[in-house]
């Protein structure tokens, strides 16, 4: 698919490895910008507007909930699906639209975020 077609999914995690791994699962679906903190993840949303953003939950500062929460806060992106990952077994926050619970194989994050992009 060309780069101009794939969807932009925004990936905030502290963690190198984590972006890493993601980036890697959506290799050839998608046009990745990364960043590795929620105040960081918040300012290129807002700036550009992504079709996904994934966040861990986690994150040192703006963690995932508030990060998700400060997105669907925003009239320009209220709109945009967020999937929140974590190693954490516990409940998504309300404001999420997805939840992954690490580990997780690229064949679940493909499946989380096809869901997310293909919805009304």
């Amino acid at each position: 698919m060309a780069d101009a077609l794939m969807p932009h999914v925004l990936i905030a995690d502290d963690d190198r490895e984590m972006r890493a791994y993601i980036r890697h699962g959506l290799r050839g679906s998608a046009r990745v910008v990364e960043v590795a903190d929620g105040a960081e993840a918040l300012a290129v949303a807002l700036a550009t507007t992504p079709d996904l953003v994934i966040a861990d939950v986690r994150m040192p500062g703006l963690d995932g909930y508030a990060l998700c929460a400060a997105l669907h806060a925003d009239a320009a992106t209220h709109g945009v699906p967020v999937l929140l990952v974590s190693g954490e077994p516990r409940r998504a926050a309300a404001c999420a639209d997805g939840f992954l619970a690490k580990p997780f194989n690229a064949a679940r994050l493909r499946e989380a975020v096809a869901l997310l992009l293909d919805r009304p």
